[in-house]
């Protein structure tokens, strides 16, 4: 045995040497840092490398969907003929962009579908794209590859469209270089030109996008209300309609305005079964008390302002902006142009629709919420049986308004996908309450009568207060002698006529002299010598008819009591109020207001009413998948009602400072509802 094994330790096992190494190795503050750098240098160089190959497939990607989008747009042109396919527009396209770098980057068309209806033309390509990694192959990842896919589609939708134009008074104003009016009627000329033509190579809107009658275009103009046809007015139930020329129900020609009631404006549709009341068509304009009256016309229809005196009066003039409900004649121009502010129903036929809208004419005060509230009925599909009556036979109307439901995921049997309505809104004020006749005197028997001669009478009865009754000048109450109450000293006191009770209960005022001589002693009734009193009673006024119920005056002809549309046909409130009421010193019938306010009040009551009641129509109309476009012409303008009434989204609002820019502004929104478009 050796004797060293005795006193030799043992030889250490590996891992001991292993841990006094690492501990050494912990403590050596010595040595370079080389290979740590060179190891963050080179995955800074991966990392980065990683993302320039995700940046240039991201480009190339992109590249190819853009590419593909315009391939499908061209083979979805409905105006391409049957033999080029949707497939073969959109390969040629594809391979005519030259797409490709195999060493690189390539792409492959995996998929053209397309279908081509008489109605519509729908596109769809699917394709990948590879993009070889410039370092990620050093991971082994050689390239990145993904799907894309594009699909358009012309004929996507019928489109209904229904204009709200503004042509209020202040559209006469100038704007810039031009007139509002005068922009208006350009600017909405042209968007109807945009929605259903394409430029040529000149850049003139000559070719046709819209072969198939797949766009309808509607127009309301409204100011203080809106005028509508009589054909139109006849699809509804109406209350209180005009007479006319003394027979009952005929209307106003050519003058056509509903009061549609608020309690209906949290809708669209407009009920054509309950009775609708008709706005009277008549001169409220408050003048000064016992002022003469000047706005009396002549003729026996709405003609021309004359001065007359208050002895006489024929017929008003509807022109004036104070009248809540008129045509838009010029009487100024000579020629007739009642027609012009006319609601157009929509159509198919732009040309006669850029005829009626280069006829616009600006009247009256703002009631945004009264033309919201007939582009939304007229829209509505509760309005197709009035398209179906009116619109019969026009290309492309069958079947109009679509249902509020056929939206653009519904598909057709005939190819063609939903409806898209829209409303286009344009204002370039805040709401104005207009006056306007109560129900009580828009129709019914009147106490006012006319003679042939166009001279009038007013009827009181012999009780009651006035305007209906009211005691009445030399009538006594409570038998008491005169001359308490009498006519400048004669008693008016009931006659016997053929044995008959004929009691005095017209006053006819052109009977009645500027000025009155008093009675004295036993002189026969209306030849006193006394005192010449201005205004006084006049006896001879408050004639008594031979022996009937009926007023008569030499002259005058037939006699005939006239229901109340027929007064304001022939008179203004004011006129009516001042000289059949007023002069006739009835008791109760002589304070002006308190006879104007029993005749007329606020249709809609007040401005934050108006703004209350569009926003309640514009809500509904977006509940049922309307897109409502908005636009404010000029700087003084509240935005909110409009703004507010329009869809949420970009490209749905818009305000112009002057009328030079409104042209834009409709173009614009005529591109975005442009039938061609991606649908994916």
């Amino acid at each position: 045995m050796d004797s060293d094994m005795l006193i030799k330790p043992d030889a250490r096992p590996v891992f001991a040497r292993l841990a006094r190494k690492s501990s050494q190795f912990r403590t050596d503050e010595g040595g370079a840092m080389a290979i740590l750098v060179l190891f963050v240098f080179v995955m800074m160089v991966l990392f980065g490398g990683i993302a320039v190959d995700v940046m240039r497939f991201e480009m190339r990607r992109v590249a190819l969907q853009e590419t593909m989008d315009r391939a499908t747009l061209a083979a979805s042109n409905v105006v391409l003929p049957v033999s080029q396919t949707p497939q073969s527009v959109a390969t040629e396209w594809f391979d005519v962009a030259g797409l490709g770098d195999e060493l690189t980057y390539d792409y492959a068309v995996q998929e053209v579908t397309g279908e081509a209806t008489a109605t519509s033309r729908k596109t769809t390509m699917k394709a990948k794209v590879r993009s070889y990694n410039w370092f990620m192959h050093m991971l082994d990842v050689p390239y990145f590859e993904g799907p894309t896919i594009s699909t358009a589609q012309q004929g996507v939708s019928k489109i209904e469209v229904i204009m709200a134009l503004d042509i209020t008074g202040s559209m006469a104003e100038s704007s810039g270089s031009t007139t509002k009016i005068a922009a208006l009627r350009q600017a909405a000329s042209n968007f109807v030109t945009i929605l259903k033509y394409d430029k040529d190579a000149g850049g003139a809107y000559t070719i046709e996008k819209d072969p198939n009658n797949l766009i309808s275009i509607g127009m309301v103009p409204y100011s203080s209300n809106v005028n509508i046809p009589v054909d139109l007015r006849n699809q509804f139930t109406v209350s209180h309609l005009s007479y006319w020329n003394y027979m009952a129900d005929q209307g106003v020609p050519k003058i056509n305005c509903f009061e549609i009631q608020p309690e209906t404006f949290n809708t669209m549709k407009l009920d054509r079964d309950v009775p609708i009341p008709m706005a009277a068509v008549a001169l409220v304009a408050k003048g000064a008390p016992n002022a003469t009256i000047t706005s009396i016309g002549t003729g026996n229809t709405y003609g021309g302002v004359v001065t007359i005196s208050a002895t006489n009066a024929t017929a008003i003039d509807t022109n004036s902006g104070t009248y809540m409900c008129n045509h838009g004649d010029n009487p100024n121009t000579g020629t007739d142009e009642s027609a012009s502010n006319l609601v157009v129903l929509p159509m198919t036929n732009m040309t006669a629709l850029k005829t009626q809208i280069g006829q616009l004419n600006p009247r009256g005060n703002t009631s945004i919420a009264v033309g919201m509230r007939w582009a939304t009925a007229l829209i509505d599909q509760d309005a197709r049986p009035i398209y179906t009556a009116l619109r019969a036979g026009v290309p492309g109307m069958a079947g109009r308004p679509a249902d509020n439901a056929d939206d653009e995921g519904v598909t057709h049997s005939d190819g063609t996908m939903g409806t898209r309505k829209i409303i286009v809104v344009m204002t370039d004020g805040t709401h104005v309450s207009s006056k306007h006749i109560r129900d009580a005197y828009k129709s019914g028997p009147s106490p006012i009568w006319r003679g042939d001669d166009g001279k009038f009478a007013i009827e009181f009865n012999d009780s009651g207060l006035a305007p209906n009754g009211g005691t009445r000048p030399g009538i006594n109450p409570n038998g008491v002698p005169a001359p308490v109450n009498s006519c400048s000293g004669w008693s008016l006191a009931d006659t016997i006529v053929n044995g008959k009770t004929v009691k005095r209960n017209y006053f006819v005022p052109h009977l009645k002299a500027s000025s009155v001589r008093r009675k004295v002693g036993s002189q026969a009734e209306g030849a006193g010598t006394g005192t010449n009193v201005s205004g006084g009673c006049d006896p001879r006024a408050w004639i008594t008819p031979p022996a009937g119920v009926a007023p008569w005056w030499t002259g005058s002809g037939v006699v005939r009591r006239l229901d109340w549309s027929e007064v304001w046909r022939y008179a203004s409130v004011d006129w009516v109020i001042e000289q059949l009421y007023m002069r006739s010193n009835v008791t109760g019938a002589t304070d002006y207001n308190t006879i104007y306010n029993l005749m007329v009040g606020n249709y809609l009551t007040s401005t934050s009413n108006m703004d209350s009641l569009l926003a309640t129509n514009c809500t509904a109309a977006k509940a049922a998948g309307v897109e409502v476009f908005g636009i404010i012409l000029g700087d003084n303008v509240t935005e909110a009602p409009i703004q507010n009434c329009s869809s949420p989204g970009t490209g749905y609002y818009y305000k112009v400072t002057n009328a030079d820019n409104l042209n834009a502004a409709f173009e614009e929104i005529a591109k975005i509802i442009s039938p061609l478009r991606l649908t994916e």
